[in-house]
């Protein structure tokens, strides 16, 4: 089977700064001081844990809206911030100096669970990601990634340094001279071996292929397998890869695609959205002619976060409060803008556009989620990744459509795989080569040339 990408790319050499091996297995007589860093930079959300590299215990973890939305709530908003003027520079700026403050954050966290007297001393770090947030983390420029033919400047799979990656001379970036990041301190010491995993294509970044191996699919070819598996990242840029096992005709494969759902299904697009925190509504269920709500840490709602908008969204449709277009029919406040509402708590409500742009969201995956089952064998098992799956309720879901009725009872929420994987690869030259092949023999789909993709779009819209 040929390692080409359909994107027209080809797998980079693994690349290396200065000599610099892979992390090693650590020996059993390592130091107790000795910790890896696992970092998942998502579009929306950045997630960073520290790792004991004796025990592999994780010892703390913190995460953080992603200061780059300032700039564009979106991965396509990003790139082309990043491709005028100084915009490179300021956003690899922007999310060099969120890691640092989230480095320093957890290493105090996991001093606290060391045992007395030791401070943690990092011997790696891992950086996870899609093409586009790694490239810009990187300092790799993104104008390929701006227009088709969507060919990223870099594929990564290679290991560097610290300084490298604040500096933005990684895998072809041409440094960042005006990035605040160069004129700050660091917690992390620079020539501290840093690896970015593979991304498959333009679409399709580390994440996925760190979430594969967290997910345990197989390499195609090298480890056969009878059951075909789907996985599906969703969020801001939904992620999803197949394996298809061997059959008579073909042999075994994995197919990715991506769909760009926005930031809906994490209540960044929505009026009254937040993150799950104390406060937010995250769940709402229809139940005796009324709506019911409940909210993060039991006290009064300040907002709703993104497994909320979907309940709230499956309730309104089931309490007939909109209709299968996802209009409005009934319950709703007109706003001093002129918009309609369905209040759904004192200050917490849910908007007529809002339920627009979850159509908008889930429309786009559910799209994805069906080409793939049209391309396996036989109905697959679906592990949905990240903190929005692990916490989407599936009644809800498979209610307004997001998830397709066949997956309904064959789905396992599996955490922040991107995370998972990432860190397993802190202290595995194994698991990295095995990243690396999953890469090469995943092949990506571009959903927007799939014929009648627009049919099928618009017919997803439905609740």
């Amino acid at each position: 089977m040929s390692d080409a990408r359909t994107d027209g790319t080809q797998p980079m050499e693994r690349l290396t700064h200065g000599g610099l091996p892979p992390i090693p297995e650590p020996p059993e007589s390592c130091s107790p001081a000795h910790v890896g860093i696992a970092v998942d930079v998502g579009t929306t959300t950045v997630v960073v844990s520290v790792w004991a590299a004796g025990t592999r215990a994780m010892l703390a973890t913190a995460a953080e809206q992603n200061r780059q939305a300032r700039f564009g709530s979106d991965v396509i908003s990003r790139i082309a911030f990043a491709t005028a003027g100084d915009g490179l520079s300021v956003l690899h700026g922007t999310i060099v100096v969120q890691l640092e403050s989230l480095f320093a954050r957890v290493l105090r966290t996991a001093q606290a669970a060391m045992p007395r007297g030791i401070s943690p001393a990092v011997t790696g770090i891992v950086l996870t990601g899609n093409t586009a947030m790694l490239s810009l983390l990187c300092g790799v420029p993104v104008t390929g990634l701006a227009a088709a033919p969507f060919t990223p400047a870099s594929l990564f799979d290679l290991t560097t340094c610290w300084g490298d990656i604040r500096s933005g001379t990684v895998g072809g970036g041409r440094g960042t001279k005006n990035s605040p990041a160069v004129h700050t301190a660091s917690v992390i010491d620079g020539g501290t071996p840093v690896y970015v995993p593979p991304c498959v294509g333009a679409f399709v970044g580390a994440d996925t292929v760190c979430a594969m191996l967290a997910a345990g699919f197989p390499v195609p070819g090298e480890c056969p397998a009878a059951v075909p598996q789907l996985l599906a990242d969703i969020g801001t840029n939904s992620e999803i890869a197949l394996y298809v096992p061997d059959t008579p005709r073909l042999s075994s494969r994995i197919l990715c695609t991506a769909a760009a759902a926005g930031p809906a299904f994490e209540a960044a697009n929505i009026s009254c959205g937040m993150g799950a925190a104390d406060g937010a509504i995250d769940f709402v269920s229809f139940a005796d002619g009324s709506l019911c709500c409940r909210v993060i840490g039991g006290g009064n709602p300040r907002g709703i976060c993104g497994s909320g908008v979907v309940s709230a969204v499956a309730a309104l449709r089931e309490g007939g409060w909109i209709d299968q277009s996802g209009a409005m029919q009934e319950g709703f406040v007109v706003r001093d803008d002129g918009m309609r509402a369905v209040p759904l708590a004192p200050a917490v409500y849910l908007s007529q556009q809002d339920v627009r742009n979850v159509q908008l969201a889930k429309a786009a995956v559910r799209t994805g989620l069906q080409y793939m089952l049209a391309q396996s064998p036989s109905i697959p098992t679906l592990s949905l990744a990240g903190a929005f799956g692990t916490n989407l309720p599936l009644d809800a879901a498979t209610g307004i459509g997001l998830i397709p009725p066949e997956l309904a009872d064959r789905t396992v929420p599996v955490g922040n795989a991107a995370l998972a994987g990432a860190a397993a690869l802190l202290f595995s030259p194994l698991l990295r080569q095995k990243c690396t092949s999953l890469a090469r023999k995943s092949y990506q789909i571009n959903l927007a040339a799939v014929p009648d993709f627009q049919a099928r779009f618009l017919d997803a819209l439905a609740l």
